[in-house]
């Protein structure tokens, strides 16, 4: 018997695209902050901003395996959903380390503690935030077919 698997609701799409487009503002205001730091080191900011980012990220990586991926494979009709799902599944294993690695950095740089060069810090979080772009990106994709796929209720691959 197979299990039926529920259909993205508008809470769901709306907690998603909020999410979404808040880990894209906080990203801005992460890397406008991080330009600003040669003219004024407020390090304090830096991990203020990266520490909303680094709770929003795990929340959506929760939200986005517990709704969006049971849909997508749900709805996909191919065995490549599998390899996508654990592909972008292991993006967020490879994000919430990055992102670890980031928030101890920066706490240890607010508390003067980091021996790490300014630039290479700032080369780790230009880095991180170009992977968050683009697997925001690649999940609003995923997204917008799923949805596609069932108002016309059809496979997504079809």
């Amino acid at each position: 018997m197979k299990t039926r698997v529920n259909s993205l609701n508008a809470p769901d799409i709306c907690r998603l695209e909020t999410n979404h487009q808040q880990l894209l503002r906080l990203s801005l205001e992460l890397e406008q902050a991080m330009e600003e730091i040669g003219t004024d080191p407020k390090y304090a900011d830096l991990r203020h901003l990266f520490n909303s980012i680094f709770l929003l990220l795990g929340e959506t990586h929760n939200l986005e395996e517990e709704v969006l991926f049971p849909g997508f494979d749900h709805r996909a009709g191919s065995c490549f959903s599998v390899m996508i799902i654990e592909h972008l599944k292991a993006e967020h294993r490879y994000d919430r380390l990055a992102a670890e690695e980031l928030r101890l950095t920066l706490t240890a740089l607010s508390e003067g503690q980091c021996t790490l060069p300014l630039d290479t810090i700032a080369r780790m979080l230009c880095s991180f935030l170009e992977c968050l772009r683009r697997h925001v990106s690649t999940e609003k994709l995923m997204m917008e077919a799923l949805l596609a796929a069932e108002s016309e209720e059809r496979e997504i691959f079809a």
